[in-house]
């Protein structure tokens, strides 16, 4: 490998995880597509970005960690979901066509673009008032059912967290979400995090860091059962990689200062593009 070679990949995980983090999708949605073009089988392409989703989670994860706003037990409970999908998703991999493989992550791709573009200033007003939340537990909460966890925790800045959510639902999503995560090595925050704020009643804040933690242990286990098949191109996923943990932190700190609509719409539209590759690439296999 030229040096140049070693520098675009570290500069391609930079980027990544730079922008990944900035927009709050993370990086594997825009590793897989590159490696893609860049030529890589599909199989290589998943595996080798799932263990880079593997070092941004992990990376994120301890931060968020001091901050106390992972919810721990339920992202033991979501991972160990998550696990038998993973290996399931890895196990796809070694059959699925490449063309169909084209086809579903334009698919995704496409579903992530409308998803960046529909964020409006709302979803950052409720982001906004979850932290000046009070310190009262949210009403309703009292009442336990069979099958419903309660949480109610505080975070390092004191802010009180109260939700509770259907631990059978939680379980069914973490395992879809280990399984795409593996499958199109994109990491499962895509599916993750909507399921955990919009279908379980998690607060922005706790879901994006909780999801951080389950998506970091499923990706361990994604990038293990992609490396017995030999999924993994072990040297640039490491360049990748270590440009991506760097990328994630400038990423989120320039996150509060760059105005969010222009990033969204930019990045929507280079997804759409992508996708469109994508297909163009599928039809002509």
């Amino acid at each position: 490998m030229h040096w140049y070679d070693a520098a675009g990949l570290i500069a391609l995980g930079l980027f990544a995880g730079g922008y990944g983090s900035m927009v709050g999708l993370g990086g594997g949605f825009m590793l897989v597509p590159a490696f893609l073009i860049l030529h890589y089988d599909s199989r290589i392409a998943a595996g080798t970005s799932i263990f880079v989703v593997l070092l941004n989670a992990a990376s994120g994860s301890i931060q968020y960690l001091r901050q106390r706003r992972v919810d721990i037990r339920s992202a033991i409970v979501f991972a160990v979901a998550g696990i038998p999908g993973a290996w399931l998703g890895a196990a796809i991999d070694q059959v699925i066509p490449q063309r169909v493989f084209l086809f579903v992550f334009a698919a995704l791709l496409v579903w992530a673009s409308i998803r960046l573009l529909t964020t409006s200033k709302l979803a950052h007003a409720e982001l906004s008032a979850e932290a000046h939340r009070d310190d009262e537990p949210r009403p309703g909460l009292d009442d336990e059912s069979r099958g419903i966890i309660t949480r109610d925790f505080r975070d390092r800045q004191g802010i009180r967290h109260t939700y509770r959510y259907n631990l059978a639902g939680g379980v069914v999503i973490s395992t879809g979400a280990g399984f795409v995560a593996s499958a199109l090595g994109v990491g499962g925050g895509l599916v993750q995090v909507p399921a955990m704020i919009y279908l379980f009643g998690f607060p922005p804040h706790i879901a994006i860091a909780t999801s951080t933690l389950v998506i970091a242990i499923t990706a361990l286990f994604g990038t293990a059962s992609h490396a017995l098949y030999g999924d993994v191109a072990w040297a640039p996923a490491l360049l990748v990689g270590a440009g991506a943990v760097v990328g994630a932190q400038i990423g989120a700190r320039l996150a509060r200062r760059v105005p969010d609509k222009p990033l969204l719409r930019l990045l929507a539209f280079a997804v759409i593009v992508t996708a469109a590759k994508l297909i163009w690439d599928a039809l002509n296999l």
